[in-house]
């Protein structure tokens, strides 16, 4: 084989790295301010904080929010499709290899809630990964259909909801009902008296209140399942029609897709952002739900498009090295997260939740993302994956693997 393409191969693996390192700065930053600034979290436009954090919430809110937890299910389903062909390749069976690694990731998941945070995506993803086996052979037309119908169903649901919303305040009845409807939400908005437990109790005491404060959860978290569906099946036809080994024939329909994704994203952005300073709370929430079915997925798409296409033009700017380290090690980076954030807020920690602003929160973002790099590269130099992704890969194969690089 020629050493071009050799290079190009190794190349178009490191995008996907690039881009899961990429997705895994932006949840952190969602996580560490849900988890450290719940004042300051998104959505706090309730929340009587400074107007330096109002505007930085703002800013998370149209640029991050709902967007980066999107771009990795995007991933995840690109990587489903190089498993199928990776076990069609080896003429293994594909459906009892697929299902330990959804029974192995609903595992960490699970553990996640119970030990660390209950804001886990990992159940999620496991729960959409095994539907997303009945899918594996679908024609690209129908992939194309479903992919339209969940996000669009859910899309003009929540839309309708909203113009309801309005059109319902225009009676003195309904005006009134709302605005009880509206007191309501703020005060639960500004209610902190989750987190103050979560402080006073130990660690043992704290895995009960996780798991209750997930259930009562499950039906917000799980409402995301239509959207993640959808990435998850967008990422399943960019893999299988090998879209993703030819990125440089695709210049322009990557082009195309920054632009169109960038461009409406940004736009259904500034209108939901705009929202949440002129309408009624009620409203407002309804507006920013948008976000999570129709605008964080286009915007997804334009993120996703505009850093393949910086990746192409340089592969060797250190910025990429950086993401593509923490992105190698995407599992144990994610939850490696959740340990030092829950540590630094919690009782059985150092108890920070509810201290920091939001500028502080981001600032130990910034330095835990900074470690992380650091720490990636110094694994990866002696060994081939993570400590986590090596468990993962050991009950998916069902076998002891090695780890040394």
């Amino acid at each position: 084989m020629p050493t071009e393409v050799i290079i190009e191969k190794q190349d178009r693996i490191q995008v996907l790295d690039v881009l899961r390192g990429f997705a895994l700065a932006g949840i952190l930053i969602i996580n560490a301010m849900s988890i450290l600034a719940v004042k300051g979290s998104t959505p706090a436009f309730t929340v009587d904080i400074p107007f330096a954090d109002r505007t930085l919430q703002d800013l998370i809110l149209f640029f991050v929010e709902s967007k980066f937890f999107t771009l990795f299910s995007l991933l995840f389903g690109i990587g489903f499709a190089i498993q199928i062909q990776s076990a069609e390749k080896q003429g293994n069976s594909f459906l009892p290899r697929i299902s330990r690694r959804m029974a192995g990731l609903l595992l960490f998941g699970l553990l996640h809630i119970v030990l660390l945070w209950d804001g886990d995506i990992l159940v999620i993803y496991a729960i959409t990964g095994t539907l997303l086996i009945l899918f594996r052979k679908t024609s690209y037309v129908r992939i194309r259909r479903w992919v339209i119908s969940l996000l669009a169903v859910p899309g003009v649901l929540v839309f309708a909801i909203f113009i309801f919303t309005l059109i319902a305040r225009l009676s003195s009845s309904g005006a009134d009902t709302f605005a009880k409807s509206d007191a309501s939400l703020a005060k639960e908005f500004a209610n902190t008296d989750a987190t103050k437990s979560l402080l006073q109790n130990s660690f043992v005491e704290g895995i009960g209140e996780r798991i209750n404060t997930y259930l009562e959860l499950s039906p917000l978290l799980f409402s995301r399942i239509p959207t993640v569906l959808a990435m998850f099946l967008i990422g399943l036809y960019l893999g299988r029609s090998n879209f993703i080994r030819q990125l440089p024939e695709k210049i322009e329909v990557l082009k195309k897709v920054c632009f169109w994704g960038l461009t409406v994203g940004f736009s259904l952005m500034f209108l939901i952002v705009a929202g949440t300073k002129f309408l009624p709370t009620v409203s407002a929430l309804v507006a920013i739900i948008e976000d999570q079915y129709l605008a964080g997925p286009i915007l997804c798409l334009g993120y996703a498009s505009a850093v393949t296409l910086a990746f192409l033009k340089n592969p060797t700017r250190k910025i990429y090295g950086f993401f593509s380290k923490v992105g190698r090690m995407a599992l144990t980076n994610y939850l490696t997260q959740s340990l030092v954030l829950t540590f630094l807020a919690y009782g059985w920690g150092f108890g920070l939740a509810l201290k920091l602003n939001g500028f502080q929160v981001l600032g130990i973002s910034v330095l835990l993302y900074a470690a992380q790099v650091i720490l990636s590269g110094l694994w990866l130099n002696k060994f081939k994956y993570g400590p986590l992704e090596w468990v993962w890969r050991c009950i998916t194969y069902w076998k002891i693997l090695s780890i040394k690089a």
